[in-house]
This record gives C-alpha cells, structure tokens and sequence, in this order.
C-alpha cells in the first residue's frame, strides 16, 4: 500500500490532516467565473500552521446543467467554500 506524506517546507514538518472534505471551486483566471467544483483535505504544519489543500478526489461538477446554482448555493449556505484561482 502506498501511502502520500506531505511535509512543511519551512518547517520539515510532517503535515497532519486539518478538516476531510473542503469544497474548492477553481474559477478561471481570466475572469474569474466558476470552472469546476472538488473537493480535497485541508493539511495543516503542526509546527507554523501553514495551511494547504490536498488530496482532491473526483471533480464533483463543472460546467454541467445546474452548475452555476450549484456554487451559488454552496455560497449562499457560507459553509467554507474556498475559491482559488
């Protein structure tokens, strides 16, 4: 079994697994519209904190009917989405 190990590069730190299951939602980087929606594991340097999004899984939506009102009810519910370029 192969397992994936993630490491602070400022700290050397092993990184631990902060929260399982953050919506990630890229938007394009020409003008910033909704591309696709995912969702990965927030790691976490145990030594400064710093934070990184990993782990991603099967992208859950893009560019699908109903698409749009999807992110703009993930949005609206304030749940944590996290939108990233």
């Amino acid at each position: 079994m192969n397992t994936i190990d993630e490491f602070c590069v400022r700290c050397k730190r092993k990184m631990r697994v902060a929260k399982v299951g953050q919506e990630v939602v890229e938007l394009t980087a020409k003008d910033g519209k909704p591309y696709k929606l995912m969702t990965g594991d927030v790691l976490r340097c145990p030594e400064c904190d710093y934070e990184v999004v990993s782990r991603f899984g099967k992208v859950t939506a893009m560019h699908e009917e109903g698409f749009d009102e999807k992110v703009a009810e993930l949005r609206r519910l304030g749940i944590g989405l996290l939108e990233v370029t």
